[in-house]
């Protein structure tokens, strides 16, 4: 009985999980959702002043797939034509801030 409530237990926490960072990819420079996500991608620079200058997708193995210039502090990305799965994004900003973050493709 005891690993019944270990496992009701969990399942609370997972319930929570969804509005909560679980829907966003975070890396404290820019953010990323919803995360999973299935038609459209949107990203933000988290500082007001500076702006993303591309977004550029990799598989999971480091083949670039698209490449996307968006010379903006937010955009939403079409991502329909991805195949589900795992996927690496590079993104520069305006302040020549590069950094890598993963995002998942339903």
């Amino acid at each position: 009985m005891g690993t019944f409530v270990g496992l009701s237990d969990n399942f609370k926490a997972q319930t929570r999980e969804p509005s909560s960072t679980s829907q966003k990819s975070d890396d404290g420079v820019l953010t990323a959702y919803p995360n999973p996500a299935k038609d459209f991608l949107m990203v933000k620079a988290k500082d007001s002043s500076l702006k993303i200058k591309s977004v550029i997708f990799y598989s999971i193995l480091g083949t670039q797939l698209a490449n996307y210039n968006v010379n903006a502090n937010k955009a939403e990305i079409n991502i329909e034509r991805l195949k589900p799965g795992k996927y690496l994004i590079r993104y520069f900003l305006s302040d020549n801030t590069q950094k890598v973050t993963q995002i998942v493709k339903q």
